[in-house]
């Protein structure tokens, strides 16, 4: 979401939940929190700051038996709490939600304050300017430290955008990019959608008013969310967009949808870890076959540049509000039959048919080069699974497919190694599936491994020495802390895999974190907590 997205939200959240009381919190998956609010009827607000999201939601989602000490912290000081104001500074991805709750007799006021800035994005706790917890720990707000806010953008508003300036965007080598830049709520995607619409053959006086009119109908669009959801399930808009979209009742709605179709919920809904890997394959394989369509219709290019000809040559022939035209090719001789859209007069279909044709060369390369990537993603998925099937160790999707695109590290961005000494034994933790790899790689034959039985999680290596056999309390404790870094965290017990090194083997072309443990033993603890 950009800021402009998250003030249409907004738009819907305000009138269903202002003055409700906050009944429930939890925290679905790591980045995730939801609100259980009871305003006469019943409201599930879900905020994800690393996703730069909040809206209202009718997900099903599960609510995790054990909180973690930030839901706990929320539960303790703004359960109970009345929401009085939801607000938005600017038009940036900062959301406060002011929450009044009454404690011996006083009423003491708490601010929810979401940065809802995608991968950096976070949720923290403030009462009385001090904040008192969390999502994720920051350098910048420490617990009982001030609130310090993001700084601010110094954008131009988008009501208050004028030609001139929008002129100066539309004279660089990247319009889109430089016309995000510059105004305060407009991403990049909103961006491409107001572009899409102009004319890019008009005078540039000309272009800069229809951008500038189409921030004016954006704006429109954010006090009355006119929600749209795109044919393939991947992109949610709160107005109507230039690409196949259909409509939806609500704004939440279509990013529910949107949720469901990406698989998004995975995050609190893996309990398989063939499963979670045969949804994210599916997914692709369904994206492949829409894209494969996509170029499918892009070969009727031509077709409709050789309707959009011969309605400009015969548009005086052609009947007003007719729904097709016979008309002769004067090259071929050929008897064509063009559909219209009646409620347009001859030249105007053909515009259509040109702005189509545009549109359909223009996305070709886009298409193709995302075929390709998908392609290498469900190779890797593939390869995956079926390994697992084998018996290997499973990753998460999120290893398999980093967001950073697989791109290559330097070495000062590579990911430092856990480490802590225990009874004069050095115990590694793996954060990632890099890390893993790593591990691994630098491990002696004789060390200890350990990994959560049939689950993604992280690797632990204790490091031998020489032929001193590892004492039991130091195993039990590696073991509690793979349990605590998989998936099964919250469990009361895990099963942990524990083999020497040399039992354990990356399968040839395997990516990286996915292992083969020829011989194990199997070991049940509790997984460590976080004050351990």
């Amino acid at each position: 979401m950009d800021g402009l997205a998250i003030g249409a939200s907004l738009n819907e959240i305000r009138p269903a939940v202002t003055d409700g009381i906050i009944r429930a919190v939890y925290q679905p998956s790591r980045s995730l929190i939801s609100l259980r609010i009871a305003a006469g009827a019943k409201h599930m607000l879900l905020i994800a700051p690393r996703e730069a999201s909040i809206h209202l939601s009718e997900l099903d989602v599960p609510n995790p038996a054990s909180p973690s000490p930030f839901v706990m912290l929320l539960r303790r000081h703004i359960r109970g709490g009345r929401v009085a104001a939801i607000r938005q500074r600017d038009w940036d991805r900062v959301v406060t939600i002011d929450i009044e709750r009454s404690h011996s007799r006083r009423t003491r006021t708490y601010q929810l304050v979401a940065e809802l800035t995608g991968v950096r994005g976070n949720l923290y706790l403030v009462g009385d300017d001090m904040v008192l917890g969390a999502l994720r720990p920051n350098q910048r707000n420490r617990p009982g430290a001030p609130y310090e806010a993001l700084p601010r953008q110094g954008k131009i508003s988008p009501s208050e955008v004028d030609d001139e300036a929008l002129c100066s965007v539309l004279e660089s080598e990247a319009p889109i990019a430089a016309l995000a830049r510059s105004v305060d709520g407009l991403g990049r995607a909103t961006a491409a959608d107001i572009m899409a619409r102009i004319d890019e053959e008009s005078a540039l006086s000309e272009r800069a008013s229809e951008v500038r009119r189409g921030l004016n109908a954006l704006l429109v669009n954010v006090a009355a969310p006119q929600a749209h959801v795109s044919e393939d399930g991947s992109r949610a808009a709160f107005y109507e967009p230039p690409w196949s979209a259909r409509q939806i009742a609500t704004y939440g709605a279509a990013i529910d949808q949107v949720l469901s179709a990406a698989d998004a919920q995975s995050a609190w809904r893996e309990h398989e870890p063939i499963e979670a890997l045969g949804r994210a394959i599916r997914r692709r394989q369904r994206t492949m076959d829409k894209l494969r369509s996509w170029l499918d219709d892009a070969e009727q290019a031509e077709t409709l540049r050789r309707w959009a000809n011969l309605l400009m040559i015969y548009h005086s022939e052609v009947d007003a509000r007719a729904a097709e035209a016979t008309l002769v090719d004067p090259e071929t001789d050929e008897s064509l039959v063009i559909p219209l859209n009646p409620s347009l007069s001859a030249i105007e279909n053909a515009q259509r048919f040109y702005e189509r044709v545009k549109r359909l060369r223009r996305g070709r390369p886009h298409v193709e080069s995302r075929m390709k990537r998908i392609s290498r993603e469900l190779e890797r998925l593939e390869v995956a699974q079926e390994a697992i099937r084998e018996g290997s160790t499973p990753p998460t999707v999120e290893d398999l497919l980093p967001a950073d695109g697989g791109r290559k590290r330097s070495a000062d961005e590579r990911p430092s190694l856990r480490a802590i000494e225990r009874e004069g034994f050095t115990i590694w933790v793996g954060r990632n599936a890099r890390d893993n790899d790593r591990l691994l790689r630098a491990a002696s034959p004789d060390d200890l491994w350990m990994h959560a039985k049939g689950l993604p999680g992280s690797h632990v290596i204790v490091r031998s020495r020489g032929s001193e056999d590892v004492p039991e309390s130091v195993c039990r404790y590696a073991a509690r802390l793979a349990a605590a870094n998989s998936k099964a965290r919250g469990e009361r017990h895990v099963a942990v895999m524990v083999a020497k090194v040399k039992h354990v083997k990356k399968p040839r072309g395997a990516p990286a974190g996915l292992v083969h443990v020829r011989k194990a033993d199997t070991l049940a603890v509790e997984p460590m907590k976080g004050d351990e």
